[in-house]
Parts: C-alpha cells; sequence; structure tokens
C-alpha cells in the first residue's frame, strides 16, 4: 500500500478469537426451526412465554395467596419512599443462600386470605356485525383475523377508542401506539405482499392523501370509492375499476392484497408519478466507515476486530453492484484511503494539519465495491499491520466526522463510527465534563442531555438528515467518561443507532461486536425515508417518540430506517365528542430499499369507538402500555429528574388502578386489591421498569451506560422492552431430563421461572436472557459431574469468570446446553453473549440484580409494591 506522510510498520500477525460457527443466518426463510418451552407448548414469538399462561401472570396468582393488607408486618411505612429501603439495612446487599436447598423469600410471607382479585368486566356494548352512521360509514365490527394489523408491526395501547374526551382523560390509560414498520416476519403471515400500482398509481383520497386500504367502502358499483378518514367519496381510477358482487364486495378482491391486508407495501408508482414520491432518483446505498486508531481501540483489539468483521462481510454488503463504500481512520491524524479500481494497491492519505482540513482526492475515497472489491479487500488485510502499537491517545473524531460528511453528501448514505476515546482535537473537541460529585443526585440528569456548551454535534446532524445521512456510533468505554449523551444526538436525528461496549475486551466481547456489526450491514434497511402517521379527522398526533427529525407537524424524516427500530406515538382527541362509530389510524413510510427500489410501507388500523369504560379496559394492551409509558419516561428523565420519571411511573400505574376499582369493580366496598384482566401485569412491569438499568436509583450506572439505555429504551419495541425490564429466566437444573437435541424441526426449552431469589438453589443452575446478554448461573454446590461436562473441569474455584469461554463438548449436557443457548438467539434479532456467574463471586450482582421481584437497593419487591398500590387506592377513594 502506497502511504503519504507516514512510515511503514512490520505487520502484526493477528489471531481472530472468534469462533464463528452457526453465525450465519438461516438460508431461505427464518421459519424452518419452531421451538418450544415445554414438551407440550409451543413457541410463538409474538409472545415469548408460549401457548402457556406467562410466568408474570403466574406470578401474580402466586400473589393471591401471599398477600394480605391487613398484615401491618408487611406494610410499607406510612410516607415511606414507594421504591423500598435495603435489604436487611445494608445497601445492595443481595439474598444470600442458607442451609434450605431453595432459598427463601427475605421478609417472611405468610399465607393468608387474598387480596388480589383480577376481573373482566363485561362490555356495555352490542356487538353486532355491522353498523353505520350518518356520514355513510359502513366498517364491519369484528374484523376477520386474516386482516387484523399484525402485532408485531403495530400495537395500540387499546382497541376500543373513547367516544369522549372526559372518558380518555378518566381511564388514565395513555392513547397511542408502538410502530415497528420493517419488522422482521415472526410467522408466515407477517410477510408483507408488495403490490404494483399499475397504470393509475397509487390509489389515493384526493382530500386527506390516505392510501387505500382494507376499510374504504366501495359504492356506485364499484366506480367510486368512500375514504374512511375523512368520508370523501373519491372516483375509481379506471385502470383500478371492479364491479362489485351481490355482498358489495369487489369481484378482484382476492387480487388485490392492499385491499384485504393492513400491512402492504406499495412499489414505486410510474415515473409520471415520480415528484410526489422522490426528489431524485433512488441512490445506491452507501457506507462510510469511521475506524478510530488510538491507543484504546489498538490496545482492546477493537480496532482489528471491526476490520476483519468488515473483510469477512464484504461479500455480503445489500445493494449490489450499486454499493458503495469508504473509509477513514483516526486518532491525532486523520487518514484517508484512495480506492480507485485502476490502483495495484491503495494508497493512505495522512493529514496532520486540523486547522485547514481539505479533502485529498475526493472522487477515489468513495468506491463501488464491485470495481474496488479487490483494492478494499487489500486495504482491510493490511490495515491490522499498519496500527500494531501506539501510545497516540488522542482523537480527531469530529473532524472525520465532518469529512465523512462531505464525501458523502451527493448521494447520502450511512456513516457507521467505532469511538474509543473522547474527542479531543480539532472541532468537536468536547470537555471532560463527569463529575462524581452529582453522579446519583438530581444534577446527574445534565450528563443525560448534550453538552450545551458544544453543538458540533446537534448541528452536524441536522445537516446530515437534510442530506440524507444517518449516523450509527459503536461507542467503547474503558470506565472511562465518553459523553455518550453529547454523541448520541448524531443517530438521534438522523435515524440511527447507538451501541456501547463497557470495558471491551476482544476475547470476550468481540464475537458481540462481529454479529452486531454484521447486523447493522445485513439487516433490512431503507435509505432517504420520510414517515408520517395519518388519523380520522376525530384524533390527531399528540407527540412521537424515537430518533428521528421532524420536519413537519405530522412528517418525519428518516434518512435511515431498519428491521430494529420502532416508534412510539401518543394521540390525543381532537372534539370533545367523536361524532363517528370508527376511528382510523394509517401509518406510511416511504423509503428506497438497498436495492433502489421506491417503496411506500402502509399500514392501517380501524378502531370501534366506545361509550364504555369497561371496554377500554377488557381492550388494553399491558406490553403497549408498559412501552407507550417507558418512553414517555425516558423524555421524562432527560428534561427533569430520573427521581420524577419514577415517580410518574409509579403515579400513572395507581391512577389507572383507581380509576378501575372505583367504575368498574363490582364489589367497590372490598378490601382487596383489584387489577384488570388485560392489566394484570401492569403493576409488575411498572417495578420493573423503575429497576431497570436507565431507571435504578444509586451510583452503580454510570452516566454513559445510564445514557446509553435511555437511548435504547426510546427505539426499542414492545418485545425487547418487555425483556429488557423483565428478562426471562430458565431453570436449567434439569437440563438432561431434556429430550437429545437432534436435527429435527423443534428444540424443547427448559421451564421458565419467575425472578425472584426462591429458585436460587445451591445445587442449581438458571440461565436469564434480557434481549441484550444471556447470564448463567451455577450454585456453590453445582454437581462436579455435571460442571465437567459443561466445562471440562470439576470446579470453577479460582477460574476467571470474567474470561471465561463456554467449551463446545461432546458431552450430552454440553450439546444440550448448547442447543438450548442456541434456540434462543435464534429467536433475537442481536447476538446475545454468554456471561457465567457463580453463587457468591463478585460478579455475582450481573444476576442477582435483574430479580426485579426481590427487595434492593432503593427498590422494594414485588410484594411490597403491590402493597403501597393499594393503601395508595384506597387512601385516594
Amino acid at each position: 500500500m502506497e502511504v503519504s506522510n507516514i512510515r511503514l510498520k512490520p505487520r502484526c500477525d493477528y489471531d481472530f478469537p472468534v469462533n464463528y460457527q452457526n453465525s450465519t443466518p438461516t438460508q431461505g426463510g427464518q421459519f424452518a426451526r419452531r421451538v418450544y418451552l415445554s414438551a407440550d407448548a409451543a413457541y410463538n414469538p409474538a409472545n415469548p412465554a408460549g401457548t402457556a399462561q406467562p410466568v408474570p401472570l403466574q406470578r401474580v396468582n402466586e400473589e393471591l395467596n401471599n398477600l394480605s393488607i391487613n398484615n401491618n408486618n408487611n406494610a410499607p411505612v406510612a410516607g415511606a419512599s414507594p421504591f423500598g429501603t435495603p435489604v436487611n439495612g445494608v445497601p445492595g446487599a443481595s439474598p444470600r443462600l442458607t442451609d434450605s436447598p431453595v432459598l427463601r423469600p427475605s421478609n417472611g410471607w405468610s399465607a393468608p386470605q387474598s387480596p388480589i382479585v383480577s376481573q373482566r368486566p363485561e362490555s356495555t356494548q352490542n356487538s353486532s356485525s355491522s353498523t353505520s352512521n350518518h356520514a355513510g360509514e359502513v366498517i364491519p365490527l369484528s374484523i376477520a383475523p386474516e386482516v387484523q394489523c399484525p402485532p408485531t408491526f403495530l400495537r395500540m395501547t387499546y382497541n376500543n377508542i373513547p367516544q369522549t374526551k372526559a372518558l380518555a382523560n378518566k381511564s388514565n390509560i395513555p392513547f397511542g401506539c408502538i410502530m415497528h414498520p420493517l419488522a422482521r416476519p415472526q410467522s408466515q403471515s407477517d410477510v408483507i405482499p408488495v403490490v404494483s400500482p399499475g397504470l393509475c398509481g397509487v390509489v389515493r383520497c384526493r382530500r386527506c392523501r390516505s392510501y387505500i386500504n382494507p376499510f374504504a367502502l366501495f359504492v356506485d358499483g364499484g366506480r367510486r370509492w368512500r375514504c374512511n378518514f375523512c368520508y370523501l367519496t373519491n372516483d375509481v381510477p379506471t385502470d383500478y375499476y371492479s364491479p362489485l358482487d351481490a355482498t358489495g364486495r369487489r369481484t378482484d378482491l382476492a387480487d388485490r392484497p392492499e385491499l384485504q391486508r393492513r400491512v402492504v407495501d406499495e412499489a414505486s408508482p410510474p415515473s409520471d408519478s415520480l415528484p410526489e414520491y422522490m426528489v431524485r432518483p433512488p441512490q445506491p446505498a452507501t457506507y462510510f466507515f469511521l475506524i478510530d486508531a488510538s491507543f484504546y481501540a489498538i490496545s482492546s483489539g477493537m480496532f482489528h476486530m471491526t476490520i476483519e468483521t468488515i473483510r469477512r462481510t464484504l461479500d455480503e454488503f445489500p445493494g449490489s453492484p450499486r454499493t458503495r463504500i469508504g473509509f477513514i481512520t483516526f486518532n491525532s491524524s486523520l487518514h484517508f484511503y484512495n480506492l480507485r479500481s485502476t490502483l495495484s494497491k491503495p494508497q493512505m492519505l495522512v493529514v496532520t494539519d486540523l486547522s485547514e482540513v481539505f479533502l485529498p482526492l475526493p472522487d477515489d475515497l468513495l468506491v463501488n465495491l464491485v470495481d474496488s472489491r479487490a483494492i478494499v479487500d487489500t486495504l482491510l488485510t493490511k490495515l491490522p499491520s499498519m496500527f500494531p502499537v501506539t501510545q497516540n491517545v488522542d482523537s480527531a473524531y469530529g473532524m472525520a466526522l465532518k469529512c465523512a460528511f462531505e464525501l458523502i453528501k451527493p448521494i447520502g448514505g450511512k456513516i457507521i463510527s467505532f469511538v474509543s476515546t473522547l474527542p479531543s482535537m480539532g472541532d468537536g473537541k468536547l470537555p471532560n465534563r463527569e463529575d462524581s460529585r452529582i453522579v446519583g443526585t438530581d444534577k446527574e440528569t445534565i450528563l443525560f442531555n448534550p453538552s450545551l456548551d458544544d453543538k458540533f454535534y446537534k448541528d452536524l446532524a441536522m445537516d446530515c438528515s437534510r442530506a440524507q445521512i444517518s449516523i450509527d456510533t459503536f461507542i467503547f468505554s474503558s470506565h472511562q467518561f465518553l459523553d455518550v449523551a453529547t454523541l448520541s444526538s448524531l443517530s438521534q436525528f438522523t435515524g440511527g443507532e447507538n451501541y456501547f461496549y463497557l470495558n471491551f475486551r476482544s476475547d470476550t466481547d468481540g464475537e458481540k461486536l462481529f454479529h452486531d456489526l454484521r447486523n447493522n450491514i445485513l439487516r433490512e434497511t431503507g435509505f432517504e425515508a420520510v414517515f408520517r402517521v395519518r388519523c380520522s379527522k376525530a384524533v390527531n398526533v399528540e407527540s412521537q417518540y424515537g430518533n428521528f427529525f421532524v420536519r413537519s407537524t405530522d412528517l418525519l424524516a428518516l434518512p435511515n430506517v431498519d428491521a430494529d427500530k420502532s416508534y412510539a406515538f401518543q394521540f390525543q382527541l381532537v372534539d370533545n365528542n367523536v361524532s363517528t362509530k370508527y376511528v382510523s389510524i394509517q401509518a406510511a413510510l416511504l423509503y428506497t430499499t438497498t436495492f433502489g427500489e421506491r417503496r411506500i410501507r402502509i399500514m392501517t388500523q380501524c378502531l370501534a369507538v366506545t361509550n364504555s369504560l369497561a371496554d377500554i379496559f377488557r381492550s388494553s394492551d399491558v406490553g403497549a402500555v408498559t412501552t407507550l409509558l417507558t418512553k414517555i419516561a425516558v423524555e421524562k428523565a432527560l428534561s427533569s429528574k430520573l427521581s420524577d420519571a419514577r415517580d410518574m411511573l409509579v403515579n400513572r400505574c395507581v391512577d389507572i388502578l383507581t380509576v378501575y376499582k372505583t367504575d368498574l369493580a363490582s364489589r367497590k366496598e372490598n378490601t382487596q386489591l383489584l387489577l384488570p384482566e388485560a392489566l394484570k401485569l401492569l403493576p409488575l412491569y411498572i417495578l420493573s421498569v423503575t429497576k431497570s438499568t436507565p431507571f435504578r436509583l444509586g451510583t452503580e450506572v454510570k452516566p454513559d451506560e445510564r445514557t446509553y439505555f435511555l437511548n435504547l429504551f426510546r427505539i426499542s419495541s414492545v418485545q425487547n422492552i418487555i425483556s429488557l425490564v423483565y428478562p426471562t429466566l430458565y431453570n436449567m437444573t434439569n437440563l438432561h431430563e431434556l429430550a437429545t437435541p437432534g436435527t429435527e424441526e423443534f428444540v424443547t426449552l427448559p421451564n421458565q421461572v419467575n425472578l425472584n431469589s426462591e429458585h436460587l438453589s445451591r445445587s442449581g443452575m438458571l440461565l436469564l436472557e434480557d434481549s441484550q446478554q444471556m447470564i448463567l448461573w451455577l450454585g456453590r454446590d453445582y454437581p462436579q459431574q455435571n460442571m465437567y461436562e459443561i466445562f471440562g473441569i470439576p470446579t470453577l474455584e479460582g477460574v476467571d469468570l470474567s474470561t471465561l469461554q463456554l467449551p463446545q463438548l461432546e458431552t450430552p449436557l454440553s450439546v444440550k446446553l448448547h442447543t438450548v443457548l442456541n434456540a434462543i438467539r435464534s429467536q433475537k434479532s442481536v447476538f446475545l453473549p454468554l456471561r457465567i456467574v457463580r453463587e457468591g463471586e463478585g460478579r455475582e450482582y450481573l444476576f442477582t440484580q435483574r430479580l426485579v421481584e426481590d427487595k434492593m437497593r432503593n427498590s422494594t419487591s414485588y410484594y411490597d409494591f403491590l402493597v403501597l398500590i393499594h393503601q395508595r387506592i384506597q387512601k385516594s377513594q
């Protein structure tokens, strides 16, 4: 390789430490393998608990026989914090195992008469097959299952819309939805049909511009159609006309997915309609990599691992043969790479004067991957040897970003950056804002928000958004403050994403980096996207949550949208009284695929209007309610204080349950805690949110880590939020009793248990999964024979578990354990690294702090939380 202004150093051989067995995704479809939770319960990806009753519900039912409101020994002290006191008076103390093989709760439960009763309120609304109103609205009340909007893509907080503002306010349940427009299909029914618009183009209402959908009504023999949003009657284009049958349905209905399915993709319209759907022809998929080459990046193995991962993925980059690619490495200097296809080897060009940065050979720094494939491969092969050792601890990250922006500004695309050092030179230089005196106090909120003294990153993000450029940032921390809050502005306003690796080491974290980066490159991605949500006249969007730039009141700019991003919307009623019997909500995502095809993903939901509070509670979705409240709490934590966000969550839970008991309970004088059937898990999930990493009080969570998780919660789907706050816990103690795994189409998973220390046993083994990682917990007296079968050694005494890798042995127990781990990983969109902890060792807190039903530092147990809620409900009546 030719190098300008730099002396080549001897090449340093590098052993790639990752085992890539089973790392290639299944080809030909995602539905080849079924995972069963037990021998008789099929796994349903939309409900991780399968068809059996979810474990948290089992926990609620157990409390029916364990909780006594009148037991003063168990009731919190009046005026005490709603989040409890330290266990046994010791801050941060976790329960310890006694001589008993099964740990018992630390608060000494008894089994008095149950105070919890769940109820199914009776609906006061008649259920007829169809209805109509003065607007000519004719929509079926009970929509056939095949046209229901799959919850994978859209989940409403409740599926009956309040008829009045007063009723909506009275319920205290937030009115909104969680949308995941490019979600991976979870079943064959989730696969989205692609509709060709034909000569007439995409059929839309000429007044409100909504797209035709299954709830539009065809009249006048099929020559006109009535919009279900504004009720305007539109002419049917000649090319789209079809006569109606005796039931009023189009005779070509079977050939029109857009009239049967609530989620469809409309392909790009004819060329004469292009100005409405794009301002320029689709650009090639562009990936520009900014890679930190400072001291920690090299010494930790991050630099080498990143380079090797990109090299191994080159043949799979999306968008071929138009894909474009480029690289900049940086420390105290900027290193550009000439990748012109006619060169015999790449050239390195170094800029050391950051006061006047320029782009050397700008036409050759961003190249077509197919044309320059050999040169790119040569560069990635030689780069690790060019940076074998360095003492350079400076970072010109801001300047590298500016150069990357200038290079891809004409066509847009993705900037994928890797940062291990606080930017310290040139534009974008950041001061170290960390102050240990404010960590754990209300003033810590300052560190969750971008620096007020430097607008560089936010201004650059705005420029990138306008140029259709998104920024994904991989952040590697060595326990030093990197100001994740300020760097997060780049992804927040460009539709990007942050990745955070605390104390990164290539031998333990390299496999996760490999899979994270690989998934980032290969997942379904849309470029140059805009997202708009339309509602019936009675409803409008009050607020939005996610990573985007608000271009106008109802239009979100998304330079990049992908399969891992979700967006939340909170609605409000415009009128005091809704005059229609149905409300329609439609989301339209206009985007360009990696192959250059312009598409519109259309998601339509039609909901019945009700004047019954019981209907609202009965139709509630506890997962969607929890997720929306969590996203609201994220914004509250950023704009106010962490304690305010936690209090808001608890207060909202109390308000919802108070309304239910006051207005809907059949036994109003009953002293029991009454929970609506659909929201039975709400107290458990709200408590779990307050104990999660971003909302947990104390100083254990560092500002950068907390900020990362706040941003992660902002973009996570319902399924991921629930998994993050209430992880899945598998009892692996009797793993040897599972059937021997083979090549059949299903795998049997161990039983799930609740998140409390009752299930910890000295001779036990448990596995916890929270959508970010898996933690294998081993009791102190776990059988030596089993230990030998799994690890190849009879004991873990004296072993450094922080670096221990689970070996793949040919023993039956090892084969079964790896089969279970691979089955769980196959259900997730991100790679789940395995951490191994043992009872009594220093890292056990990684496991015990996720047992959210137990009492912890600054937080109460699930039992005491239910007592607290009941007391507050009684006081409010």
